[in-house]
C-alpha cells in the first residue's frame, strides 16, 4: 500500500499545523501514521517573532474553500462576474483586483469567481490567502505551498520565494492565488509570483478595501463592487428576516430599517437574521439606534455595518452566548476555530452555568455556537467541528471586548515584539496584573524562556495558552497560579521540566502535546481536579504508571498506555471519552472482565481504543470523517462481555486477525446485529475467510450493514467472492467507499445466481472503488451488472482482462455498468488486453462518455485504448495519461467495419472531421515503444482546441507528427486568444519553453 503510505505521510507531515484538539483530525492520522511523523526540525529558535497565534488548517481542500453556504448572485454583480471571467480568459491580463468597503461582498464574490472559473476549466487549481493589515511573507508562501501540495522547509524568505517560483513555472494547470483583504501593496516577487512574466501558469486576484492598493500592484483589470439595489437589498433583507416583515405592523418599520444597512450585504444579513420574528417596538427601537449611531474608527467600514453587528450582539439571549462570540475574535482573522477550544476557556473561566460535566459544556457550546451562525455573526468552518469569523465582525467584537465590561486585549498574528501596553507605565517584572483571567501566548516560537516570578501577582488567571513556544521549563511562579483551569503546552517542543504544576491544585484542563517532557511534579496534588488529559509523548509513560491519582479523569486522550487497562478502568470511574492509540497490555484484557461489564461501556459517550499486539498500524484507504466511537480488536481469543457491550456501541469498527472463516455469521463470537450500526468497517489479515456472510444470513429479512458507508478488506487469502448481487439490492443502500486489497483469490465481486441475466444495478450510494492485488479477479462486474453512481474506480496489480466486457453473444441487453464514471486508473494489470470487449455480433452502446480523468500504467498487453466510434464519444475526457504499456500500437483504432475506416480517411480534411476526446486538455504519453500513431490506421490532425499541456517522450516509433500538430494548433488558439496584444510573441516563447520544460522531465 505504498500509495496510501504516501498519502498519509504527506498528511501527517502538516499535522502541526492544524489545531491541537480536533479529535478527529489528529486520531485520524496518530492511528494511521502516528509511527510515520518524523520530528521536525528544530522551531526557528533565531530572528524576530513572526506571529502571535496558532496555525488553521491548510486550504489545500479546494472544494471546501469555495464553499459558499446560502450564496446569492444578484444582477448588479453579475456583469462584474462576466468581466473578471473574461480577463481570466485572457492572458495578457495576469492580475485583477476587486475593490469595495468592507461588509460590501468582495471575499464572497471572489470564491464564486474562482468556483465558476475552476469548473469551466479556466484555472486547474485555486488558492486563498487572507493577508490583513500585517503582512507576513513565510505565512503567506506557506498557505500557497500546502495549498499546491508543497513543503516549504527553507528558512529564507528569498529561498521560498525561489522554490514557489519554480512551481508556478512548471506548473501544468493554470493556478489562481487569491489574496483577500490586502491592505497596503504586496510585492508579489517577494512571494515567488513573477508578474507579467508567468500569464500562461498564474493568475493573481486581490480583494482590498482601498482602490489605491490595486493601482499601486498594477492590477491590469481593477472592479469596484458597489453596494446592492434598493430592490435587492430589499430581497436578501426579507429572506433572513422572514415572511414577517411584509406584515403590516412591521412592513415599513422592516424596509426602514433595511435602507439603514445602505446597500451592504453583511449589515443586511446581520440584522436581518437578529430582527427576525422580533416584535414592532424591537423594530422601533433598533430602527432608532440605527439613526443615532455615530461614525467609528475602523476603516474601510461603513458605521451601518459597524452598528448593525453590536446590535446583533445586542440581541443575543444570554451572556453564555455573548461570551462565546467575543472568545472568537482571539483567533487570528480568516482561521478555523475549533469548537473543543472556546469549550475549554469557557469552562475555564467558569463562564457556563449549570453545567456538571464537559460533555455537558461541550453539547452547550455547540448550541451557542449553532445559534451565533444562525444570527449571522460566525460561519461555518472548513471543517466539522470548527467555526470561523467574517474579517469585519472581527473587528467589531475586539472593539466591543476592549470596552470595561469585556476588556479583551487582542493582537494575535501580530509578533510579540514587547509587552502589550494597556497602562501607561507598566511596572517591572513580576508583572501585576492580579484580575488577569486569560493569557495566550501561542505560536511565539521563539519564546525561549519565562522570568522566573512572571506570575506572582496574577492569582487571578484561569486559561494559560503556552503553546507553540520554545520554552523548555516552567517557571518557579506558576504554582502560584491558584485557580488555573487550563493549561495548554501544545508543540512545546523543549519543555524538559514540568515539575512547577505541581501547585496547579484548581487544574482541570491539561494538554501536552509532543512535549519531550522528563521532570515530572512529585506531589500529587495538581492532579486531583483533573478532568481533561491529552497526552502524546514521554506523559504517557508518567501516566501510565500513576493514572489512580487521574480519579476525576473524565476524558483522556493519549497515543499509547501500557499497563493494566482493567486497573485504568476500575480507577478512572467518571470517564465519558477514552481515545487510546494503542492499548499495551500483557494480561490481555479482551479475555477478561473490566469490572461490572455493563457499567464502563454504557457511560463512555465517544471512545476510540486500539488493542494491538504490534507496531504496524492499520491503513485506512478513505479518509475518515470522524473516529467518535472506534474499536480495533485482535481476534485471538473469544471476546468478553464488556467487549461485545462495546461493540454495540461502535460506529467504526477494525478487526484483525481473527480465524473465522465467515465475517457476518450466527456462530460467530461477534452477534451480527453489531454490523447493523457501523458506518465504517475493516476487516485485516483474516487467513481462513472465505465469505463475508454466511448462506442463512445473506437470505435473511433483518439484513445488517444497513448504515454501512465505507468498507475495506484486506489481506484475506482465503476469500474467493465479495458480496452476493442479491444481498447488494437488498442492502448496503448506504455504502459510499468500497476497498479490497490484497484478496488473491477473490474469482467475482458481486456473484450472482445461475442464469440471471436482467440488468442489476448495485449498490446505488456507491462512488469510489479501489481495487489492489485480486489477482484472480477477472471481471470487475458481470455483463448485466451496473453501478449506477461510481465516479472513481482504480484497478492496480489485478487479474482483470478488460473494464468492460460481454463475452456471452446471447445477451440481448448490453448494460453500462459504469454510466457515472469520472475517473478511472489502471495501474499494473498485467492480463489487461483491452478496455472495453465486445463481440463484434453485438451492437454496443459508447461508454464512458461521462469519463474525464483516464490513467493507464504498466499494462503490457494492451494494443490499443478505444476504438475510433467510442473515442468521438467521450466529450468530458479531459486528462489522458498512458505510460509504460510495452504493446500499444495506437489509442484509437478503427477497428469495427471497413465502413468506419472509409469514413474517418473521407472526412480527415474536412471541418467536419470529429476528433477523438474533442475537450481534452492535459496529454501524457511516456514510454510507450510500440506507438506509431496516435490514431490508426488513418491519422487525421488533431482538433484539440481546448489542449493546454501535453508532454510526449519515450515514444521511438510515433510515425505522425503530433508534436508539431500539437504545435501548431496551441499557436492559432494562443493568436485567436490572445490577438494583437504587444507582448504577443513572449506569451509563444513562453509556451515553447513550457514544451520544452514538459519534455525534459
Amino acid at each position: 500500500m505504498e500509495e496510501d503510505v504516501k498519502k498519509i505521510k504527506e498528511k501527517t507531515s502538516v499535522i502541526s499545523n492544524k489545531h491541537f484538539l480536533h479529535i478527529g483530525l489528529h486520531y485520524k492520522l496518530g492511528k494511521e501514521a502516528a509511527d510515520h511523523i518524523k520530528t521536525t526540525d528544530d522551531l526557528i529558535r533565531e530572528g524576530k517573532f513572526d506571529s502571535v497565534s496558532h496555525k488553521g488548517p491548510s486550504l489545500s481542500a479546494t472544494d471546501s474553500l469555495l464553499f459558499n453556504k446560502d450564496y446569492v448572485i444578484f444582477d448588479s454583480r453579475k456583469a462584474h462576474v462576466k468581466k473578471i471571467l473574461e480577463a481570466l480568459k485572457n492572458e495578457a491580463v495576469h492580475s485583477i483586483g476587486l475593490c469595495g468597503m468592507g461588509g460590501v461582498g468582495k471575499t464572497t464574490l471572489v470564491k464564486d469567481i474562482a468556483k465558476q472559473a475552476k469548473e469551466q476549466s479556466l484555472i486547474g487549481e485555486v488558492v486563498m490567502v487572507t493577508v490583513s493589515q500585517n503582512i507576513d511573507l513565510k505565512r503567506i508562501q506557506t498557505v500557497i505551498a500546502e495549498s499546491l501540495g508543497m513543503k516549504l522547509e527553507e528558512e529564507s524568505v528569498e529561498a521560498r520565494a525561489f522554490k514557489l517560483e519554480r512551481r508556478f513555472r512548471g506548473t501544468k494547470k493554470k493556478v489562481m492565488v487569491i489574496l483577500d483583504d490586502l491592505w497596503e501593496t504586496l510585492h508579489l516577487s517577494d512571494v515567488g509570483i513573477q508578474l507579467p512574466e508567468m500569464p500562461a501558469t498564474c493568475k493573481v486576484m486581490i480583494t482590498t478595501r482601498n482602490k489605491y492598493v490595486c493601482e499601486r500592484m498594477s492590477c491590469r483589470e481593477i472592479i469596484e463592487l458597489k453596494i446592492l439595489s434598493y430592490e435587492e437589498s430589499w430581497n436578501l433583507f426579507k429572506s433572513r428576516a422572514g415572511d414577517a416583515v411584509e406584515s403590516p405592523t412591521i412592513r415599513k418599520l422592516a424596509q426602514k430599517v433595511a435602507r439603514e444597512c445602505a446597500g451592504l450585504p453583511l449589515a443586511l444579513v446581520v440584522l436581518g437574521t437578529a430582527l427576525k420574528d422580533k416584535s414592532s417596538k424591537t423594530w422601533e427601537a433598533v430602527l432608532m439606534r440605527l439613526k443615532r449611531s455615530k461614525e467609528v474608527d475602523l476603516p474601510g467600514v461603513s458605521k451601518q455595518v459597524i452598528q448593525s453587528i453590536k446590535l446583533s450582539f445586542d440581541f443575543l439571549e444570554s451572556e453564555a452566548a455573548k461570551s462565546c462570540f467575543l472568545h472568537c475574535c482571539l483567533y487570528p482573522e480568516d482561521e478555523d476555530i475549533p469548537n473543543i477550544e472556546l469549550m475549554h476557556m469557557m469552562v475555564g473561566r467558569g463562564l457556563l452555568d449549570d453545567v456538571e460535566t464537559l460533555n455537558e459544556a461541550h453539547s452547550r457550546v455547540d448550541l451557542l455556537l449553532d445559534q451565533l451562525k444562525a444570527c449571522g455573526l460566525l460561519l461555518q468552518g472548513n471543517y466539522e467541528g470548527f467555526v470561523k469569523m467574517h474579517d469585519v465582525v472581527r473587528d467589531v467584537a475586539i472593539q466591543i471586548g476592549a470596552t470595561a465590561d469585556h476588556a479583551f486585549y487582542v493582537r494575535a498574528k501580530q509578533g510579540l515584539k514587547e509587552w502589550p501596553r494597556t497602562v501607561e507605565n507598566l511596572p517591572p517584572d513580576p508583572m501585576k496584573y492580579p484580575k488577569l483571567e486569560m493569557l495566550i501566548l501561542r505560536d511565539n516560537f521563539h519564546l525561549s524562556s519565562i522570568p522566573e516570578m512572571f506570575f506572582l501577582y496574577m492569582g487571578s488567571l484561569m486559561v494559560l495558552d503556552l503553546s507553540y513556544t520554545s520554552i523548555e521549563s516552567l517557571p518557579k511562579s506558576l504554582s502560584c497560579l491558584t485557580n488555573l483551569r487550563v493549561l495548554n503546552l501544545i508543540m512545546c517542543r523543549y519543555l524538559e521540566d514540568i515539575s512547577n504544576i505541581n501547585g496547579l491544585k484548581m487544574l482541570e484542563i491539561l494538554i501536552l502535546y509532543h512535549c519531550p517532557v522528563s521532570i515530572v511534579p512529585k506531589g500529587v496534588g495538581w492532579t486531583q481536579n483533573l478532568r481533561f488529559v491529552y497526552l502524546y509523548g514521554p506523559m504517557n509513560d508518567y501516566f501510565s504508571k500513576e493514572f489512580p491519582r487521574f480519579h476525576r479523569l473524565e476524558q483522556l486522550f493519549m497515543y499509547k498506555f501500557e499497563g493494566s487497562f482493567r486497573e485504568l478502568i476500575i480507577s478512572l470511574r467518571y470517564l465519558t471519552h477514552l481515545f487510546i492509540n494503542k492499548v499495551v497490555d500483557l494480561d490481555d484484557p479482551l479475555s477478561h472482565e473490566l469490572g461490572s461489564p455493563s457499567s464502563w461501556p454504557d457511560r463512555l459517550v465517544k471512545f476510540s481504543l486500539f488493542f494491538v499486539e504490534h507496531e504496524e498500524p492499520f491503513l485506512w484507504p478513505f479518509q475518515m470523517n470522524n473516529n467518535e466511537r472506534e474499536l480495533q480488536l485482535m481476534g485471538t481469543k473469544p471476546l468478553t462481555v464488556w467487549a461485545k457491550r462495546l461493540l454495540e456501541k461502535t460506529k467504526q469498527l477494525i478487526l484483525k486477525e481473527f480465524q473465522e472463516t465467515e465475517l457476518i455469521s450466527i456462530s460467530s463470537d461477534i452477534p451480527p446485529l453489531v454490523f447493523s450500526s457501523l458506518e465504517y468497517l475493516a476487516v485485516s489479515n483474516w487467513p481462513k475467510m472465505t465469505k463475508l456472510l454466511d448462506d442463512e444470513l445473506s437470505l435473511h429479512e433483518e439484513i445488517p450493514l444497513n448504515q454501512l458507508k465505507r468498507m475495506c478488506i484486506d489481506n484475506c487469502p482465503g476469500l474467493t467472492n465479495l458480496i452476493p448481487s442479491s444481498f447488494c439490492q437488498r442492502s448496503m443502500q448506504k455504502l459510499e467507499h468500497l476497498a479490497i486489497i490484497y484478496c488473491s483469490m477473490v474469482l467475482e465481486l458481486f456473484p450472482c445466481d445461475q442464469g440471471a441475466h436482467n440488468i442489476t444495478e448495485l449498490l446505488p450510494g456507491l462512488t469510489t472503488l479501489y481495487l489492489k492485488s485480486l489477482q484472480s479477479l477477472k471481471n470487475v462486474l458481470q455483463p448485466f451488472q451496473c453501478l449506477p453512481n461510481l465516479t472513481s474506480l482504480n484497478i492496480n496489480y489485478c487479474g482483470v482482462r478488460y473494464v468492460v466486457s460481454f463475452e456471452m453473444e446471447t445477451v440481448a441487453i448490453l448494460a453500462n455498468p459504469f454510466p457515472a464514471l469520472e475517473i478511472l486508473c489502471i495501474t499494473n494489470c498485467q492480463e489487461m488486453s483491452e478496455i472495453i470487449s465486445i463481440p463484434t455480433s453485438l451492437q454496443a452502446p459508447c461508454f464512458f462518455q461521462g469519463l474525464g480523468e483516464l490513467t493507464i500504467l504498466s499494462c503490457p498487453r494492451l494494443t490499443h485504448l478505444f476504438s475510433y466510434k467510442q473515442a468521438i464519444s467521450m466529450q468530458h475526457l479531459s486528462s489522458l495519461h498512458v505510460q509504460s504499456c510495452d504493446a500499444l500500437g495506437a489509442v484509437v483504432i478503427s477497428k469495427e467495419n471497413e465502413e468506419e475506416a472509409s469514413l474517418s480517411t473521407h472526412v480527415a480534411d474536412h471541418e467536419s472531421y470529429n476528433s477523438p476526446f474533442p475537450n481534452l486538455r492535459d496529454l501524457v504519453l511516456v514510454d510507450l515503444p510500440q506507438l506509431t500513431a496516435f490514431q490508426h490506421p488513418i491519422a487525421p490532425p488533431v482538433e484539440w482546441l481546448h489542449l493546454t499541456d501535453y508532454e510526449i517522450q519515450g515514444c521511438p516509433k510515433l510515425q505522425e507528427p503530433l508534436k508539431e500538430q500539437i504545435r501548431s494548433l496551441r499557436k492559432r488558439m494562443k493568436k485567436k486568444n490572445v490577438g494583437n496584444v504587444k507582448g504577443e510573441e513572449d506569451v509563444l516563447d513562453g509556451a515553447k519553453g513550457e514544451e520544452k520544460e514538459a519534455g525534459d522531465l
